[in-house]
């Protein structure tokens, strides 16, 4: 352990050593510590006990203001994202918003980050200070959590001694998590500020933006999430990574066996999944090189209730004992495994049903590799409803016998788990889940795809850079955009291959189309149904991008789009 991080200002630490990387440039710690003193004498200013902190690209000045506000005797909130809508709340707790985002928010006095330098201001204790995050939890509903810094501090602390092996190494820790929540600001900011190793500033995106991280450090010690992981692992031949990385960390949500493997082949360690939840901090770990079951932390004590459910107690959780909705089954005093949510238990038609136990039977389906399944409410009834993303062999088999065949086999492998009532009423095949960036599910796309009757092509050989997404797509003759266009005749609407343009940007470029220009369009021939059809999607500006739908030398369309700011 280099210090506590409670203690970080107040001990003699070097002055001249690292603390973190950004692009072409170092800072080191007596120049982060000068900068904190700065704003923390400037924030001690603010009339009232609590701030709100939103600096969601400046990463160096969210740590410094971060800090500061802590060191000037303030609690803080922290949203993820801020809106008009989830920032009205706010106004309860603090009138005051610390931010470079931007220069007036309705409500909000903005603080000016405009000050002077101070050499003389005193480091103080910060372990009673309060922090307030916000989590989805399992509602999709953001829920405030409060949580002491001590809290914090006391699981920094853990992990600093449980990870000396890697400590020792130097890695600097990259991530593709942002600091923002209970995870990110704990894996990529405090335990390598409290252990004495630096972490560098960027936000990883792509594959390509972590092989040049991993070019610059002799070793590193990667923060992630399990959606960061499946999307690289499922590119795994166009990708190869240098042997340089010490660890890998990863939470948010549960890492399938099949990406944790694939992970280790490639980067030669096993990710360290992390188990527990902002309200309780880290409860357990595990590499599933290893095996599945979990292992409890040292310093956490776990019982279960009668319904099987986690009942725990640690110096990170925010109250003792706190109940988790997990179901597990307890293989010894300090490991178990997670056999899913008890609030994930729903009726149908007076059967109850474990909608966890859907997702995995669904996933032993010899075509399916992924699932999410829900509940929702459907002309006064509760009906189930899926979203499964298919294998290799089950892209070539429904495009071979179509969705409706597909659906039809895929309940009768069903119906032999579960009564007929509570089957899957309505099933989405796309190419991927929509999960953030913490790899929670999107629960309100995947609503909305329950929403629209345009289904996703089929999906095949996609290649993926920063500037290209390349797939072979087959337009299934099911897909409810071939009824009436024409009746006898079908073919692809013109309007469908722009709608999937589009998407396209969206997922795999992350821009929202919500206003564009299109600047070239040309459609040369006709699609068919069960055609494949080779797509190409390439970036040639930040905001223009150019398509082209075709097969061999035949062209069917082409085109070019700006997306406005």
């Amino acid at each position: 352990m280099f210090t506590t991080i409670n203690r970080l200002f107040l001990d003699n630490i070097d002055q001249d050593r690292i603390v973190f990387y950004k692009t072409g440039d170092v800072v080191r710690f007596g120049s982060y510590m000068r900068d904190v003193a700065k704003y923390a004498n400037h924030f001690s200013k603010i009339p009232e006990s609590q701030v709100v902190i939103y600096i969601p690209e400046n990463l160096y000045l969210f740590y410094v203001c971060f800090m500061a506000a802590l060191q000037a005797g303030k609690d803080i909130i922290l949203p993820a994202l801020l809106t008009e809508q989830n920032a009205k709340p706010l106004l309860d707790a603090t009138r005051f918003l610390i931010t470079d985002k931007f220069s007036s928010f309705d409500g909000f006095d903005i603080v000016n980050l405009d000050c002077e330098d101070n050499a003389n201001w005193q480091f103080c204790d910060m372990n009673e200070r309060i922090l307030y995050f916000f989590t989805s939890g399992s509602t999709g509903t953001p829920k405030r959590i409060k949580k002491q810094f001590k809290m914090l501090a006391a699981e920094v602390a853990f992990h600093g001694n449980a990870q000396k092996h890697l400590i020792e190494q130097n890695p600097v820790v990259i991530a593709s998590v942002a600091p923002y929540h209970m995870y990110g600001l704990l894996w990529r900011f405090l335990f390598p500020l409290a252990n004495g190793i630096a972490s560098d500033l960027d936000i990883i995106f792509t594959p390509e933006e972590l092989q040049n991280k991993q070019s610059l450090y002799a070793k590193v010690l990667f923060a992630t999430t399990p959606s960061f992981l499946d999307g690289i692992t499922r590119y795994h031949n166009q990708y190869s990574f240098k042997n340089n990385c010490v660890g890998i960390y990863s939470s948010g949500s549960l890492l399938q066996t099949k990406t944790s493997m694939d992970a280790y082949q490639m980067f030669g360690v096993s990710p360290f999944e992390i188990f527990g939840s902002t309200e309780t901090g880290g409860v357990a770990g595990r590499q599933q090189k290893d095996g599945p079951e979990w292992t409890i932390f040292p310093p956490v004590t776990v019982s279960l209730t009668e319904n099987s459910e986690l009942l725990i107690e640690s110096d990170f959780s925010c109250s003792n004992p706190y109940l988790m909705s997990d179901i597990v089954q307890k293989t010894s005093d300090n490991t178990f495994l997670l056999k899913g949510r008890g609030d994930r238990m729903v009726k149908i038609a007076e059967e109850r049903v474990s909608l966890p136990e859907m997702e995995e039977k669904l996933c032993e389906y010899k075509y399916i590799d992924k699932s999410y399944v829900n509940a929702v409410n459907s002309k006064d009834r509760n009906i189930v409803c899926a979203v499964i993303t298919l294998n290799d062999d089950g892209k070539n088999y429904i495009i071979e016998k179509g969705r409706h065949q597909f659906i039809k086999e895929l309940k009768q492998f069903l119906i032999n788990y579960f009564p007929n009532v509570v089957l899957p009423r309505k099933i989405r095949i796309v190419n991927t889940i929509p999960v953030n960036t913490q790899g929670k599910y999107i629960k309100s796309d995947i609503a909305a795809m329950f929403e629209s009757s345009v289904a996703e092509p089929i999906m095949q050989n996609i290649t993926k850079t920063d500037t290209e997404f390349i797939a072979d797509l087959t337009f299934l003759k099911d897909s409810s955009y071939f009824n009436g266009h024409f009746p006898e005749h079908p073919i692809l609407p013109g309007v469908i291959q722009m709608h999937f343009v589009l998407c396209f940007i969206k997922q795999y470029f992350n821009k929202e189309a919500n206003d564009y220009h299109i600047l070239k369009l040309k459609f040369s021939n006709l699609i068919l149904p069960d055609t494949p059809v080779h797509f190409e999607l390439k970036r040639d500006t930040e905001n223009e991008f150019a398509f082209n739908y075709s097969d061999g030398n035949k062209k069917y369309s082409c085109g070019k789009i700006v997306i406005k700011a």
